[in-house]
């Protein structure tokens, strides 16, 4: 008895998914450049977290690894040598891959994980100055204060106006604790509140003397409501955050 169905042709799945492939290339495309065009910074942003992104968990602050504060990934400021830090750096899981260099008359920059963690280096001494980094994992404010006691001084910066962007200091670790930045002249600090940036600096960065004798630095006051200054107060920059535009979102 023969077979009465009629054959069927091979379907060509190949062709198919290479056609269906080609089309979700070509529509991503479309959309890529729409974005690009409507809003470049945040395409070259994606582009550089997807290139040099990393992870840096909390980046030892509370879980003391891969080493302890103020030591961040085996940086540490006032101590670690120019030529070390990139050997150093591997050591502690951070591939040279990911970092990108910024060279400058005074200072030489290591940015690595897209802004994520940054070695700033005193081009006289090459010496490292100063470390901050955006921790991946949420730090609240009262998980610092918890580990490390209570700040000794608090600022309320005005870098825009309108808006307050708290900073709070620790003279033992010469360490500062920034906030996020809000609108308006008053800000609630709570427990709970993310902290946004870290950094380690260096005994002349830091400037302690002007901590101590300067009227613009606060006290710490416990938690709750902090007033902004009415009139604004010139502030020298912390170096530390001013050198290279932030690449994280």
């Amino acid at each position: 008895m023969t077979n009465s169905l009629p054959t069927r042709k091979p379907v060509k799945w190949g062709g198919r998914i290479l056609g269906g492939v080609a089309s979700v290339l070509v529509i991503a495309m479309a959309l890529l450049w729409f974005a690009y065009k409507t809003d470049p910074e945040s395409v070259i942003r994606l582009y550089y977290i997807a290139r040099y992104g990393i992870n840096i968990g909390d980046g030892g602050v509370l879980s003391d690894r891969p080493c302890a504060a103020p030591c961040v990934f085996g940086m540490q400021a006032g101590e670690t040598q120019f030529d070390q830090v990139m050997p150093t750096l591997a050591k502690n899981g951070i591939a040279s891959s990911k970092c990108l260099t910024e060279p400058n008359l005074s200072w030489f920059l290591f940015n690595c994980g897209a802004g994520r963690l940054n070695v700033q280096v005193d081009r006289q001494t090459n010496i490292v100055n100063a470390v901050w980094l955006l921790p991946n994992d949420s730090i609240s404010l009262g998980e610092i204060i918890a580990k490390y006691g209570e700040p000794n001084y608090v600022t309320l910066d005005r870098e825009t106006p309108g808006a307050i962007h708290p900073r709070f200091y620790w003279n033992s670790l010469r360490m500062l604790v920034m906030l996020p930045k809000i609108h308006g002249n008053t800000y609630a600090v709570e427990k709970d509140i993310e902290v946004e940036a870290i950094d380690f600096s260096d005994e002349n960065l830091y400037r302690l003397s002007d901590k101590e004798t300067e009227p613009y630095y606060e006290p710490w006051r416990g938690y709750g409501i902090y007033q902004a200054p009415i009139e604004t107060i010139p502030l020298t920059p912390m170096p530390t955050f001013a050198m290279t535009p932030s690449t994280t979102p």
